[in-house]
């Protein structure tokens, strides 16, 4: 089997499984008769989570410092920070338990997000100035006889840059799917169609990408950090992306073609600056993927581009409707 076939194979059966997830929660909430979709929240986490890992590990393994467990802890807290936020909205306010706890914050003038990244900063900043002082007993390497300490300092300030930049690139950047997904407006479904007509943008930019380019592409786009892409695949990306924008956003949402050329061009442009964010940590590494499947990688080869795009395209929702989460 061609590496082309496994790709678009492993493709349709990873969208189809979202889709389908997807579905079971319009049918589990029109039963519950509230917003409760497990499956997306679930599928959230797993991904999320699974793509902070793989960030941190890819980085040990080649050489630089980092703390996956931490990194992959904090997306997942900010994913509960999102569902907190949702749930809560929904309920108005009345509902108990964390829920209540993520209204009283907001009354209160903290945010949740805010608080959390926070309190990151100060585990992080904590867990690196005992591995300077007391090597050995937050998982760094006792430091061999007669070797100064400036060398573990450096050390332990570049880990905890790199696990800070991964909760933010991979957790923080993540949520913005949730607020997506549940961003409010007048077609139903409690925001899904919102999030289809994000997900259509991504993904039907990056076949136009791969497809365009990899057939017509001569004139490399950033041959030091990614030689195959080129700027023939950045047009057919591009014009993919707008062509998904127009067909959703005009076609099903009602929005204006000028609306939705604007969306297709910013989302599909945040969603290649996803991509090549991506292929900045990965070349760091000295790696092609972030994970085993076939054609795409990992977790975070998967998610790349969404990761940019789903900042963008919330924006470009509140600035279209005059709504906010």
């Amino acid at each position: 089997m061609s590496l082309a076939w496994t790709r678009i194979s492993i493709g349709a059966a990873l969208i189809t499984g979202t889709l389908a997830l997807l579905a079971a929660d319009v049918a589990i909430d029109e039963r519950l008769g509230a917003a409760v979709s497990p499956c997306f929240w679930l599928l959230l986490l797993a991904v999320l989570a699974l793509a902070a890992w793989e960030t941190g590990r890819m980085l040990r393994l080649k050489g630089h410092p980092c703390r996956p467990g931490v990194a992959t802890a904090f997306t997942a807290i900010l994913v509960a920070c999102a569902w907190a936020e949702v749930t809560d909205r929904a309920s108005g306010g009345a509902s108990a338990g964390p829920v209540s706890l993520a209204r009283w914050s907001h009354v209160a003038g903290l945010n949740a997000y805010v608080m959390a990244l926070a309190l990151l900063v100060l585990l992080v900043y904590t867990l690196e100035v005992v591995a300077v002082e007391r090597p050995g007993l937050v998982g760094t390497k006792p430091r061999s006889a007669g070797a100064t300490p400036g060398g573990d300092m450096g050390r332990a300030a570049t880990s905890a840059a790199w696990t800070i930049l991964t909760v933010l690139s991979v957790g923080l950047l993540g949520t913005f799917l949730a607020r997506v997904r549940f961003f409010p407006g007048p077609y139903g479904w409690s925001g899904l169609a919102y999030l289809l007509l994000v997900l259509g943008t991504v993904k039907v930019g990056d076949i136009g990408a791969w497809a365009i380019g990899s057939t017509l592409g001569r004139h490399a786009l950033v041959p030091t950090l990614s030689p195959k892409k080129t700027w023939e695949g950045l047009g057919g990306g591009m014009a993919g992306g707008v062509a998904a924008a127009l067909a959703i956003g005009c076609g099903w949402l009602g929005f204006s073609w000028g609306a939705m050329a604007l969306f297709g061009l910013a989302v599909s442009a945040a969603g290649v600056l996803g991509d090549l964010g991506e292929s900045l940590i990965k070349r760091a590494c000295g790696v092609k993927d972030s994970g085993p499947i076939p054609g795409f990688g990992g977790a975070l080869d998967i998610l790349d581009s969404l990761l940019g795009a789903a900042p963008v395209a919330y924006f470009a929702l509140v600035l279209l409707t005059g709504e906010a989460q």
